[in-house]
C-alpha cells in the first residue's frame, strides 16, 4: 500500500499543477453552475417572478362565494396577494392604479343560482397590460367553478335518489374543506444547491479520468514498462491510480461545495451526509471511468469515450435539467445512474433532514462503484499482465 501511496503523491502533485485539472475540476463546475443559476434559477421557486396582486368583489357574501377567496387566501403571500373591494367600482379603480392586475365578481344572486341549478357566474376583469396574471385568475375562477359544479351534481343526485330534500342550503354543507399543510415524500433542491450540485458531479467523472487514464499515458510514454520491471506489485500501480482519481475528485467536490456555499448561498445540507454522497460519488466516477480506460487502448480513446459516457449519463441523470419521478421510462432509466442517485441523496437532506436520509442514495451510489470497480480492476490486471 505503501507503493501505492507513493505513486499517487507523485502523480497527485504532478496535477494539481495541471492547468487542465484546474479548468475541469473546479473553474468549469463553478462557471456553469454560476450560468445556469442565473439563467435558471428562478424556474425552481415556484413564487419567483410572479408576484400576483389579485382582487375580489364579493357583492353575494355567502358561504359558496367566500370560498374562492378562502382558496386564494391559502397561498403564499409570495405568489399571491388578494385584496378585498367593496365595489367594482373601487376594484377597477385599483387596476388603473396598478395596485393589482385583475379581480373576480361574484354577484349578489350567486350562491342562490347554485341552489336553483342555475349557471353561477364568477367574472374576471383583468388589466389589459397583463394577460397572463388575467389568464392565471381565469384559470382559479375555472377550478373553483369546477369544484362547485362537482359538489352540485352530487347534491342533485342524492336528492334524486333519496327523493328526500335536504334542509338549510345542501351545497354549502357538502362543499366543506380544510387548509393543512402536506410534507412532501420528496424534497426539492433550491436553484444554487441544484445547479452547484449538477455541476460538480458532472464534471466529477471528467477529472477522476485524469488518474485512471494515466496507466495508458504512461504505456505509451514508456514509463509504465518501467514500473512493471522494478520490485513493485501490480495492484500497487493499479491502486496508486485509483488513490490519484479519488484524491482529484475529492478536491474537484470540496471545492464545489465550499465556494458555492460562501458564493451562491448554496445550502448542501448536514455536513456527515454531504460527505457520504461525496465520497460515494467520487468512487463511482473511478470505478465507471476505470472501466472505460480498461477497455480501451489509448488515452485519445479513454478520453473520447470517457466524455461520451459522462455526457450521457448527466443527460440521463438530470444534471441540465431536473426529471421528474412519474411511471415513464425516461424516469425509470435516470436512477440507472449515479447522478440521478446523488441529487435525490442531496434532496433528501433539504429542509434540515438528519444525515442518515442520505443512506439509501449512498448505497445505491455504491453498487455503481463497487461493481464497476471490481469489474474493472480485474479487467485491468489482465492487461498488465500481457
Amino acid at each position: 500500500m505503501s507503493a501505492a501511496v507513493l505513486i499517487a503523491t507523485k502523480d497527485l502533485k504532478l496535477r494539481i499543477r495541471d492547468r487542465s485539472f484546474i479548468i475541469l475540476g473546479i473553474v468549469a463546475p463553478l462557471t456553469l453552475a454560476v450560468i445556469f443559476n442565473l439563467v435558471f434559477g428562478n424556474a425552481f421557486d415556484a413564487s419567483a417572478g410572479l408576484g400576483l396582486e389579485l382582487g375580489v368583489v364579493d357583492l353575494d357574501q355567502s358561504e359558496s362565494s367566500q370560498g374562492l377567496s378562502q382558496l386564494l387566501e391559502a397561498q403564499d403571500d409570495e405568489f399571491l396577494t388578494l385584496t378585498s373591494f367593496d365595489s367594482v367600482a373601487m376594484a377597477e379603480d385599483a387596476i388603473g392604479k396598478d395596485e393589482i392586475n385583475a379581480f373576480f365578481l361574484l354577484e349578489e344572486d350567486f350562491s342562490r343560482s347554485l341552489t336553483s341549478n342555475q349557471a353561477a357566474t364568477i367574472f374576471v376583469v383583468g388589466d389589459i397590460d397583463a394577460p397572463t396574471t388575467t389568464q392565471i385568475a381565469v384559470g382559479f375562477a375555472e377550478s373553483y367553478g369546477t369544484s362547485l359544479d362537482a359538489v352540485r351534481i352530487a347534491v342533485l343526485t342524492i336528492v334524486q335518489l333519496t327523493a328526500s330534500p335536504p334542509t338549510g342550503n345542501p351545497l354549502s354543507a357538502a362543499f366543506s374543506y380544510e387548509f393543512t399543510d402536506v410534507e412532501a415524500a420528496t424534497r426539492q433542491l433550491d436553484g444554487n444547491t441544484y445547479f452547484a450540485a449538477a455541476m460538480g458531479v458532472f464534471f466529477l467523472f471528467f477529472t477522476v479520468q485524469f488518474g485512471v487514464s494515466g496507466l495508458l499515458e504512461e504505456g505509451r510514454l514508456g514509463t509504465l514498462d518501467r514500473l512493471m520491471v522494478a520490485p513493485i506489485k501490480k495492484s500497487s500501480v493499479i491502486g496508486g491510480k485509483a488513490i490519484l482519481s479519488f484524491a482529484l475528485g475529492i478536491i474537484s467536490m470540496g471545492v464545489m461545495v465550499v465556494v458555492t456555499s460562501i458564493l451562491m448561498g448554496a445550502v448542501w445540507g448536514a455536513p456527515l451526509g454531504v460527505t457520504l454522497l461525496v465520497v460515494a460519488g467520487v468512487l463511482s466516477a473511478v470505478g465507471i471511468m476505470g472501466l472505460v480506460a480498461s477497455v480501451v487502448k489509448t488515452p485519445e480513446g479513454a478520453g473520447n469515450l470517457g466524455a461520451i459516457i459522462a455526457v450521457v449519463l448527466g443527460m440521463l441523470g438530470g444534471v441540465f435539467f431536473p426529471i421528474g419521478q412519474g411511471d415513464d421510462l425516461l424516469s425509470k432509466l435516470t436512477f440507472l445512474t449515479p447522478h440521478a442517485w446523488f441529487m435525490r441523496g442531496l434532496g433528501d437532506l433539504a429542509d434540515d433532514a438528519p444525515w442518515t436520509a442520505v443512506l439509501p442514495a449512498t448505497g445505491a451510489i455504491m453498487v455503481f462503484a463497487v461493481v464497476c470497480g471490481a469489474i474493472a480492476w480485474v479487467f485491468v490486471r489482465r492487461s498488465l499482465s500481457r
